[in-house]
């Protein structure tokens, strides 16, 4: 959990980065259309994220690369739905499945948290998790969603495992070119929830 209510739940941009921005802005040099890095998101993003995932009661992910728990998280935030997290643990003693709900709306308000459950999960269920890693290319996929929309769900995908830490987020994804994520996401859920 974080330690505060301003903790974000993804690493930031780099000060460099948002001096390159304000840089470009200001100097009026449009469009300023540079990537954004890998693994970390601007504060609008990471602020909107982050508090749905506090209102979940989740951990934070990216800060536990000496940790021995590999992990992954699904979270779902459909602008009129209610924000839902599947999170899968792998552990010296086992595996675990978690899931939770809240009352809130994806794209507007993070709500209390209404639904919990967790449950031990086949060890072989990590196997079909890492062959969809590999098939999802995930490792190379870009962080921010070159899609530009306005609407529909956005599908964040984070992964810590060996120590690595990589995070996806793709507004629905099965629409717009990424169906293998997609597919990666949807096991992940359906592991949990069966």
């Amino acid at each position: 959990m974080p330690k505060s209510s301003s903790e974000f739940y993804f690493p930031q941009l780099s000060a460099d980065f948002v001096k390159k921005q304000e840089d470009c802005i200001s100097q009026k040099r449009f469009p300023c259309d540079f990537p954004e890095p890998n693994d970390s998101l601007n504060d609008f993003v990471n602020t909107w994220y982050s508090k749905h995932l506090k209102s979940l009661k989740e951990p934070i992910i990216y800060n536990s690369t000496q940790n021995s728990t590999e992990t992954v998280r699904f979270t779902h935030l459909g602008t009129w739905s209610n924000p839902r997290f599947y999170r899968i643990e792998k552990s010296p003693s086992g595996l675990r499945g978690y899931y939770g709900k809240t009352n809130g709306l994806g794209g507007y308000d993070a709500g209390k948290r209404i639904e919990y459950k967790e449950k031990i999960l086949p060890d072989e269920n990590w196997n079909q998790i890492l062959n969809q890693i590999k098939i999802a290319n995930f490792w190379n996929i870009q962080t921010q969603d070159p899609n530009m929309i306005l609407d529909g769900e956005e599908w964040i995908l984070e992964i810590l495992i060996d120590g690595r830490y990589h995070v996806v987020s793709r507004n629905s994804p099965g629409n717009y070119g990424g169906e293998e994520y997609a597919k990666l996401c949807n096991l992940v859920m359906t592991l949990v929830k069966k």
